[in-house]
């Protein structure tokens, strides 16, 4: 097999020239890259500038080569790319990881589509064990179809709770990490962060100290395994788009945003490879493949929750490390949390803190109102309790309406006028850490049910600094 291999690359060299240099990047056409702009509001070319001066200063040729890539999509100079193309290069021949070696050639051949650089990626890809992937290239150097298959239903809740009931507890759901876990963890948010250009290699021991970074570093005491997953391939039917499971069904749709990060690269029209994973949907499969006992990723999409879902049923511990999605699985009984942690001596501890609330308490919760698709967050308090009362739990609950952030305020006036003790929330930002600390410490009977914040640096804080006043969505819970 390996001399099969040795022949086959060779061949490559004779057909290397099938597509011209002229052409860079030639399947990212027709995908818009440029959202980061609206987030992080800022134009073009300030982001240029921004960029441009964290490639003078960039350690390796990776992250010089991840920059110039980002440069080049920001600014839809497909030229650039020649640059990046270098850069990458150079990084493969640096790199000492078979994985990364695998991701550096799929992002040549992204770059430039010749039979020759699909070729190299295949055998990289080959080495670093994934003759899926392998032969995917192969076919494509080749000229050769693939068949794929595909599962795309969707998720069936026909859950339902007695209408009779007089309360219901939140919190029960408890998950142990400990030294001998293994954990797999999206790329974005732990190891890479592309809107602070931050683009070192996913494979380096590179940790951010905020977002899931921030959560990754904590667990280190515990001293458990962690492995970050990275160039995961996506498959596009139909308009839509979809990561596959360890027996290659892709079933796990993938919402557009991933998709159009200016990070991910393209091998084909309808084949992407993203670097920077975000949510449960693209880390299944290698959670799966490196025997991962615990994930952690986000659940904001429904092909989030479905791969979530499938993890938990086959016994793997599933942290949503945002839930924005989470609730479509209330009443189903898997091992899901989306809760702070503690350190129990030489265990980590999520969820297990319980919240009992009547039928009849009355509880603000907040919903978004507003327009900015970043800050769809501050909806998921009130998707929460819909789906409850969906299926039959029906809260005395009040709905207080944001429409930016920091509006943490407008919660706390509805609470005052219902009299309520307990509230939904999200944090996000500092305004709202700290209208929400104040409510809390006026009164130690006042709690607060935590959404989506875990990620933020200030919902992160106020979970641990008032620890016993603050709680979180769960997806079991115990109505009486």
């Amino acid at each position: 097999m390996k001399y099969a291999w040795i022949l086959i690359i060779a061949l490559g060299l004779l057909v290397s020239g099938c597509a011209g240099k002229d052409v860079w990047d030639p399947y990212s056409s027709g995908h818009e890259f440029n959202s980061i702009l609206a987030e992080k509001n800022v134009s073009a070319d300030d982001f240029a500038k921004e960029i441009d001066s964290a490639i003078k200063t960039a350690g390796y040729n990776s992250e010089r080569a991840e920059l110039i890539f980002l440069l080049a999509r920001i600014k839809e100079d497909k030229g650039m790319m020649s640059f990046a193309y270098d850069f990458f290069q150079k990084a493969a021949e640096d790199s000492e990881i078979n994985k990364e070696k695998a991701l550096l050639f799929e992002t040549i051949a992204s770059i430039e589509d010749t039979a020759y650089n699909h070729l190299r990626a295949a055998e990289a890809l080959r080495r670093a064990k994934d003759n899926y992937r392998a032969m995917i290239e192969f076919k494509i150097a080749a000229g050769l179809k693939n068949a794929w298959k595909y599962d795309i239903n969707g998720i069936s809740n026909d859950i339902a709770f007695s209408r009779a009931f007089t309360g219901i507890s939140l919190g029960n759901t408890r998950i142990e990490l400990a030294k001998d876990d293994i954990l797999v963890t999206q790329a974005d948010g732990v190891k890479r962060d592309y809107k602070t250009l931050n683009l070192k290699s996913p494979y380096s021991e590179q940790v951010l100290d905020s977002n899931e970074g921030k959560i990754v570093d904590g667990l280190k005491v515990i001293g458990l395994k962690q492995i970050t997953a990275s160039g995961t391939l996506a498959k596009e039917m139909d308009g839509k788009w979809y990561a596959s499971n360890e027996e290659d069904v892709f079933m796990f749709e993938v919402p557009v945003s991933v998709i159009e990060q200016p990070t991910t690269r393209f091998i084909k029209s309808d084949i992407a490879i993203i670097a920077d994973t975000k949510g449960m949907a693209t880390i299944e499969r290698q959670a799966i493949d490196n025997k991962a006992t615990a994930v952690m990723a986000g659940c904001d999409s429904l092909g989030d929750v479905k791969a979530a879902k499938y993890l938990a049923d086959k016994g793997v511990k599933v942290i949503c490390s945002s839930d924005r999605m989470l609730s479509m699985l209330i009443g189903m009984k898997s091992g899901i949390v989306s809760s702070d942690f503690k350190i129990e001596g030489d265990k980590a501890v999520f969820g297990d803190r319980a919240l009992e609330i009547s039928r009849y308490e009355p509880v603000v919760v907040m919903d978004y109102a507003g327009r900015d698709d970043n800050l769809l967050g501050y909806s998921t308090p009130a998707r929460y309790f819909g789906e409850l009362e969906k299926r039959g739990a029906k809260m005395a609950y009040f709905i207080a309406e944001v429409d930016d952030a920091g509006q943490m305020d407008k919660v706390l006036k509805k609470a005052k006028e219902k009299k309520a003790s307990v509230i939904a929330v999200r944090v996000y930002n500092e305004e709202d850490y700290n209208e929400l600390k104040v409510w809390l410490e006026q009164n130690a009977g006042r709690k607060a049910v935590l959404f989506d914040s875990e990620t933020s640096e200030f919902g992160y804080r106020i979970a641990r600094e008032l620890r016993s006043q603050t709680f979180f969505g769960e997806i079991n819970p115990v109505v009486s």
